[in-house]
């Protein structure tokens, strides 16, 4: 932390973590955009080519995979401010703890999210 005091820390933090968040969603918001698109240059493509295109159905993006990643990094994220607020995360030793634990969260919830989605389609 340097010169920083504890709350200007925490507030840097937080702008930190809101920047990312948001960067997140535009990000998602643009492959989404992109995608329909490139689906409906498909659609006229093969009208223009006189082909049926099959009827649209709805969505069938992964929103149950996403909320469990989602929420295995909150989960990160709170265990890391738990600890913060303790003073665990005090030392300079500890610079990578903090990423260690969102790492190990979010994989276990990406694999989480995985083993669901096996076993929704084997059922």
């Amino acid at each position: 932390m340097g010169n920083m005091g504890r709350d200007e820390f925490f507030v840097l933090s937080s702008v930190f973590i809101i920047l990312i968040l948001g960067a997140m969603i535009i990000c998602i918001a643009l492959v989404r955009y992109f995608t329909n698109r490139a689906k409906h240059k498909e659609r006229m493509l093969m009208i223009e080519k006189g082909i049926t295109p099959p009827s649209i159905t709805p969505s069938q993006f992964p929103w149950q995979k996403i909320g469990i990643v989602i929420i295995g990094i909150s989960i990160g994220l709170v265990i890391i401010s738990i600890l913060a607020a303790m003073g665990a995360l005090r030392d300079n030793s500890t610079t990578a703890v903090p990423l260690a634990i969102l790492g190990i969260c979010g994989g276990l919830s990406m694999v989480l999210a995985n083993r669901l989605d096996s076993n929704q389609r084997n059922s």
